[in-house]
């Protein structure tokens, strides 16, 4: 009788969690940045690096609403990339190519 007296008690007792601390980002103010950012193709290092934010905790809230990329795909062969040259986000026809069509003409 007494265990079941306890745990009654302890329930009735129990504070829900609260958080101890504010956020330290104000997302509210921060999305239609993001996602004005995100349309105009920047990847989301380029966004991250705009914004002033750390790369994982923009990726992080990114994933947590379930954000996907910015840049849409016609046809199931094209990739996503990133240049490694000017570190812009475009969509590649091949998985081999690591440069943006820009930057391959100022290459070649």
């Amino acid at each position: 009788m007494k265990n079941t007296h306890t745990a009654a008690q302890s329930a009735s007792n129990a504070i829900p969690p609260r958080r101890t601390r504010p956020p330290r980002l104000d997302w509210t103010a921060i999305a239609p940045s993001v996602a004005q950012l995100r349309r105009q193709g920047c990847s989301t290092r380029e966004t991250a690096r705009r914004l002033g934010l750390n790369i994982k905790t923009l990726e992080a809230h990114l994933r947590r609403h379930r954000i996907r990329h910015a840049i849409p795909m016609d046809r199931p062969d094209q990739v996503r990339r990133t240049c490694l040259n000017c570190d812009t986000a475009f969509v590649a026809d091949g998985r081999f190519l690591r440069l943006c069509p820009d930057c391959r003409a100022m290459f070649s």
